[in-house]
C-alpha cells in the first residue's frame, strides 16, 4: 500500500508497507535510468577566469530535459555520435554578464537556471555541448536525482539520549514488516514521480536477465 503525504514534480513523499528489501533494491536501481547529460563541450571561445576544464565540468553537471534517444551502445553508429543517439546545445555569450545554463536551449530542453560563470566587459564564452544518454552507476552527471527512506517510527523520534537503543532496536527489527516513509526528489531532467517507475521497471528488467540466465 501507498500512501501520498505531499506531491509535486520536483519531490514526492509517501508512506508504504512494501518490504524494506524491495524498497532498496528500488533506490538503487535509480542509477540504471537512463538519463541525458552533456558528454563533450567544444568550447571556441572562453575569456571568462574559469579554465575549459572547469566550464566543461560544470556545464556536464547542468539538468538537461530528457528525449527519446537511443543508448550509443545500442546505436547503428556505435556509439560515435548521431542524430538518433546524440543532440546538441549551443551557447554564445558577451559580458559583463552573468551566464546561465538557460542559454544552452529552449526553456523546455533546460529545466532549472544554474550560473556557469561571469564574464566582464567584452568577455566572451562560446561553445557547442553535445549530449548523450547515459546511466548514474556510469557517472553522477547521469543521475535523475534522488531516492531516500526511513521507518515511520525512526521518523518521529528525537530522543538523543536513547540513540543507541534505537539503534538496536532498529537492527533487530530490520527484517520485520513495518511502514516506511519513502522522499524522491528530482533534479528536473524527470519528474519525481518517473523516478519511482522507471526504477522499478530498471528492476523488473534485471529480474528478468536473471531469471534468463540460470534457465
Amino acid at each position: 500500500m501507498i500512501k501520498t503525504i505531499n506531491k509535486s514534480d520536483e519531490r514526492i513523499v509517501f508512506s508504504t508497507d512494501m518490504p524494506i528489501e524491495l524498497l532498496n533494491a528500488i533506490r538503487r536501481n535509480v542509477n540504471h535510468i537512463p538519463i541525458l547529460a552533456t558528454d563533450t563541450l567544444e568550447i571556441s571561445k572562453n575569456d571568462s577566469a574559469l579554465y575549459d576544464e572547469i566550464i566543461a565540468h560544470r556545464v556536464g553537471l547542468i539538468p538537461l530535459k530528457n528525449v527519446e534517444l537511443k543508448m550509443p551502445e545500442d546505436c547503428d553508429c556505435d556509439g560515435k555520435g548521431c542524430g538518433k543517439c546524440s543532440t546538441k546545445f549551443k551557447l554564445k555569450s558577451k559580458g559583463p554578464c552573468i551566464v546561465y545554463s538557460d542559454e544552452m536551449g529552449k526553456k523546455d530542453e533546460i529545466p532549472s537556471k544554474m550560473p556557469i560563470t561571469i564574464l566582464d566587459k567584452n568577455q566572451e564564452l562560446e561553445f557547442v555541448a553535445v549530449a548523450k544518454m547515459g546511466r548514474g552507476v556510469e557517472h553522477a552527471k547521469f543521475s535523475p536525482g534522488l531516492l531516500y527512506y526511513k521507518y515511520a517510527g525512526d521518523a518521529e523520534s528525537t530522543d538523543v539520549k536513547e540513540d543507541d537503543e534505537n539503534f538496536r532496536k532498529l537492527i533487530e527489527s530490520s527484517n520485520k514488516e513495518k511502514e516506511s516513509i519513502v522522499t524522491i526528489e528530482s533534479w528536473g531532467q524527470i519528474k519525481a514521480k518517473e523516478i519511482f517507475i522507471c526504477a522499478v521497471e530498471e528492476l523488473n528488467k534485471s529480474a528478468r536477465l536473471l531469471i534468463k540466465s540460470v534457465k
